[in-house]
């Protein structure tokens, strides 16, 4: 498979290149194809990656639809939105026509980009960068044995400027989408899986931290500033898991398209999973109203499907030692493939390592 890629990333920097072979450097095919990981394990390459988390990523700066404010002077139109066209088997044709769109976009202006990055000015700095680069979809590298993980370097860093140099010369390749579609073909890049980076306890902090967070509380989707349906799914402040948990034993449905179909439906109830509308709208065979969740990320995994469900069912407790659920919780475990090691930390009774083929070195 690798060399199949490696084929491809040959043949489209040769074409994409043809007219300017030489603005931004040479090609190493193999670079070009090192795999990220999102927390969640959405993949992605290391070039799409830098450019999704430094330039916008569908929220901010050279992004479309977005108010003039979240643009913070990033010309009209110049959008280099690399996030995937879907996680599920749907074509999503609207979705894989902008990616490709987008994916020559950022082709065709590779030397502006180069040196935007290389001189300071992307991407942005001093109060302003921190802020849209603190609510930003992060990306990890993968270690030789697919499952320890280390962040991946800065756009503005000489090691993240080699990475984004590389990947424009090699044509800009793009992971597309994490499932092969039911029907059609890719329209602008590869498919790739997503990864199960550990697996994810039964426990309340184990939901709010590693399924919430990183799946729903992003900049686009139910965050603080702004959140869809008035869902706030964010941890912030310093009672912030306690805050979650109350918000969403009191949430009930709110989104327009899930208002009649599913009108008071509680985000949580308590005992009852299959009454509650947060796991509906996480579960492709459960699904009420509306889109499947989350928006732009993967589809959760059966791992933490099960996790979020054993959850509910126990009682949905926000502390792990109550007793109340803490017996059903130990009891569910062994149904989503968890252990603890000695140190009480969850992991996988089976684990998987995540590929990350054609790494540099």
């Amino acid at each position: 498979m690798q060399e199949k890629y490696r084929a491809v990333v040959v043949l489209l920097a040769a074409l994409l290149t043809a007219c300017a072979p030489d603005e931004v450097g040479e090609c190493d095919p193999e670079a070009a194809l090192e795999l990220v990981y999102t927390a969640d394990g959405v993949p992605a390459f290391a070039g799409q990656a830098l450019v999704n988390q430094s330039c916008g990523g569908g929220s901010f700066c050279h992004a479309g639809d977005l108010p003039p404010e979240r643009r913070f002077g990033a010309p009209l139109g110049l959008d280099f939105d690399l996030s995937l066209a879907s996680t599920s088997a749907e074509l999503a044709p609207e979705e894989a026509a902008r990616l490709d769109r987008e994916q020559l976009r950022v082709h065709r202006h590779r030397g502006m980009i180069l040196e935007q990055v290389a001189s300071g000015a992307m991407p942005p700095r001093g109060d302003v960068g921190q802020s849209v680069l603190s609510s930003v979809t992060t990306y990890d590298r993968v270690g030789p044995d697919g499952r320890t993980f280390t962040p991946l370097p800065s756009a503005g860093s000489p090691e993240g400027q080699e990475l984004l140099r590389n990947w424009l010369a090699c044509g800009s390749p793009v992971v597309e989408r994490t499932v092969e579609p039911s029907e059609g073909e890719n329209a602008a890049g590869f498919t790739v899986a997503a990864c199960e980076r550990g697996c994810v306890d039964t426990t309340w902090p184990a939901i709010a931290q590693d399924i919430l967070a990183p799946s729903c509380a992003f900049s686009r989707c139910h965050d603080a500033e702004d959140p869809e349906a008035d869902l706030d799914l964010s941890l912030g402040g310093a009672d912030a898991l306690p805050a979650l948990h109350a918000r969403l034993l009191e949430g009930t449905a709110r989104g327009p398209l899930c208002v009649d179909d599913a009108r008071g439906a509680a985000m949580i109830a308590p005992g009852a999973p299959e009454d509650s509308l947060l796991l509906q709208k996480v579960d492709p065979e459960a699904l009420p109203c509306g889109s499947l969740m989350p928006l732009g990320g993967a589809a959760l995994s059966e791992q933490r499907l099960c996790a979020l469900r054993a959850w509910i069912a126990c009682g949905a407790c926000a502390d792990p030692d109550d007793a109340r659920c803490a017996e059903c919780q130990r009891e569910a475990r062994a149904e989503c493939g968890v252990v603890l090691d000695e140190a009480g930390q969850p992991g996988c009774v089976e684990e998987t390592a995540c590929p990350g083929f054609a790494r540099p070195g």
